[in-house]
């Protein structure tokens, strides 16, 4: 058995086969149904071969497509055939190990260079960028201190005092809403907190419900 990270050689193959012009649908197949073998039989040096089982894995139906396919694959170096003419032997493949550390896919080096995104054990499979979303939706929720609230008030011409009440109010609150969930963006809820303030000091500055009409009442009529 030799030691092959199959996420390395793969990615290998397939690069070779965009760089390689000659190749066609069917070389691509008739390579993953030895490699699928491969990888059943935990990639063993040499393989014994059943034609009849790799042609229902690759699709193929004719055996000179199969044995033409074949012979492509061995000519440029994507494997090695041992033709078996013995009835009761089977032919034999070896799979060269691509993506060595020498670049070469011979075979002989089993180690493969590990890319320097592949993460070491333990680690969390998550991109980078996801990690900087998180951060920049944690710096949304809360401001960092009163200072960086004031700040913000004094940027949009603000009334310092509606700032330390905004901050106070929701410092003592821990950042939640009224249905207790959490502030996803502190600045436009600062927005919304001093429209909603203007609105209730208009409210409370104008006539209460009838009282004008009161005022325009005629005295003189019986109750």
């Amino acid at each position: 058995m030799e030691k092959v990270n199959y996420i390395i050689h793969l990615n290998a193959v397939f690069e070779r086969f965009n760089n390689d012009e000659r190749i066609k649908q069917g070389h691509i197949t008739l390579y993953l149904a030895f490699f699928q073998k491969w990888n059943r039989e935990f990639f063993k040096k040499t393989l014994t071969i059943n034609r009849q089982f790799i042609m229902e894995k690759a699709k193929f139906k004719s055996k000179t497509t199969y044995h033409n396919y074949l012979k492509d694959l061995n000519d440029w170096g994507y494997l090695n055939y041992f033709r078996s003419f013995h009835p009761a032997r089977g032919s034999k493949v070896r799979m060269p190990i691509f993506g060595t550390t020498s670049g070469t896919s011979s075979g002989t080096q089993a180690y493969q260079k590990m890319a320097n995104s592949v993460p070491e054990p333990g680690q969390n499979l998550v991109p980078s960028y996801k990690h900087k979303t998180k951060e920049n939706l944690n710096k949304q929720a809360k401001p960092k201190n009163e200072l960086a609230v004031l700040i913000f008030f004094k940027e949009n011409n603000w009334p310092e005092m509606e700032g330390r009440k905004f901050y106070a109010y929701y410092h003592a609150r821990k950042w939640k809403l009224q249905r207790g969930l959490n502030v996803r963006n502190w600045k436009l809820q600062a927005k919304n907190f001093v429209e909603n303030g203007y609105e209730i000091r208009q409210e409370a500055t104008t006539p209460i419900s009838g009282y004008l009409s009161n005022m325009r009442k005629n005295y003189n009529e019986p109750l």
